[in-house]
């Protein structure tokens, strides 16, 4: 069987329309759930006849993905992705790639991209933006963090980002914060 080239774990509204997004920019995407339900109703609705892969737990959708792999988590920002990282990297090796795309809160990407560096583990805190339709049909896409990770998913990025009226597409690639920019607030830093 293909492998996937990515994969999300999520199928939320916005999950589910990324992993079409992405499937329907050809290229193979595995998805997972934490509820079966989800994924089954993906699989076999909308996504059935496109090039996407089912799976039922983190080790069976870990072993669908190529390597390294690249992982978009689409759960609820907060304790929720902490969880799923905890859950799904014991199956993860040096050089996988995670990535938020909750929209995450600058600090909570810091703290987990310092912790997953420490275990050879790349990460990117990704914004996207467009609601359910923009997902499914091409969102602004925000990330930040491993440059490495960065090069690894800018393809699939790219081609499932909005394009602006120049064709180019509506993704922007930023480094982690380096302490060397202040706020123009008057009251700021």
């Amino acid at each position: 069987m293909e492998k996937a080239k990515f994969g999300v774990v999520g199928m939320g509204v916005m999950g589910r329309n990324l992993a079409l997004n992405i499937a329907n920019n050809g290229h193979v995407v595995s998805v997972t759930n934490r509820t079966d339900s989800k994924t089954k109703a993906l699989v076999e609705g909308p996504g059935k006849n496109k090039p996407i892969i089912g799976t039922y737990s983190y080790s069976s959708f870990v072993d669908s993905l190529e390597k390294p792999r690249k992982i978009l988590l689409m759960v609820k920002a907060g304790p929720a992705v902490d969880a799923v990282i905890a859950d799904i990297k014991p199956f993860l090796q040096p050089g996988d790639i995670l990535i938020d795309g909750g929209n995450t809160f600058f600090q909570e990407t810091e703290r987990r991209n310092k912790s997953l560096n420490e275990a050879g583990l790349l990460y990117l805190g990704t914004g996207i933006s467009g609601g359910e339709e923009g997902a499914l049909r091409g969102p602004s896409i925000m990330p930040g963090g491993d440059k490495a990770a960065w090069e690894a998913v800018e393809e699939i990025f790219k081609d499932a980002a909005a394009k602006a009226d120049d064709g180019e597409p509506c993704v922007d690639y930023r480094l982690p914060r380096t302490g060397r920019c202040r706020s123009l607030r008057k009251d700021g830093p």
